[in-house]
């Protein structure tokens, strides 16, 4: 495994379209748990806010209970886009390399976490919020689709299907997410 520093990077380079850390990571058999580490960190940073102003006598069954059910809806969609991938588009593919890109690509959502931030101390009008979330998400699908089409090789029309097939799942069954679409 790499330490913090290393996957930071990584995920920075994820985020700027960078094909050559798609393949890097793909290849690498240890990305796997970057990929978890990556989505419990994005995890955290949506509750960071929260944890924060809030003060309640159960909040911190509020936060595991929220990383517990974000962190198997990442799982399930992940397995939601192989599934898709593998049956529907007859695509040769591991689920471990879709568990990398679908984990990296999650590690976008800690900007939830800075949206909510900011408009504790600022006051953001709602449209930014929603201009926000959403700029989060079409981001989320780009960077999914992208890497997909990259690193596996897949047409690109599988990998846009893929990837809004990904974000609806994550969407759906993520309670976390489901605070802010």
């Amino acid at each position: 495994m790499n330490s913090l520093k290393n996957i930071w990077n990584q995920f920075i380079q994820f985020t700027r379209f960078n094909q050559s850390i798609y393949v890097k990571i793909v290849n690498d058999r240890y990305e796997s748990a970057n990929a978890l580490i990556v989505v419990v960190v994005s995890l955290l940073a949506i509750y960071v806010p929260f944890i924060l102003n809030v003060s309640t006598a159960n909040l911190g069954d509020v936060v595991f209970y929220g990383m517990v059910d974000g962190t198997f809806a990442w799982l399930f969609s992940t397995l939601a886009t192989w599934f898709l991938l593998s049956r529907a588009f007859n695509t040769i593919v591991e689920v471990s390399n879709i568990l990398v890109l679908t984990g990296y690509t999650h590690g976008v959502l800690g900007g939830f976490g800075l949206l909510v931030l900011v408009n504790i101390y600022l006051d953001i009008s709602p449209l930014v919020l929603q201009i926000g979330t959403l700029s989060i998400l079409v981001w989320m699908y780009f960077l999914l689709s992208k890497s997909l089409t990259a690193s596996l090789l897949i047409e690109k029309r599988s990998a846009n299907i893929a990837s809004a097939t990904n974000l609806v799942v994550l969407i759906f069954f993520s309670d976390p997410i489901r605070l802010f679409v």
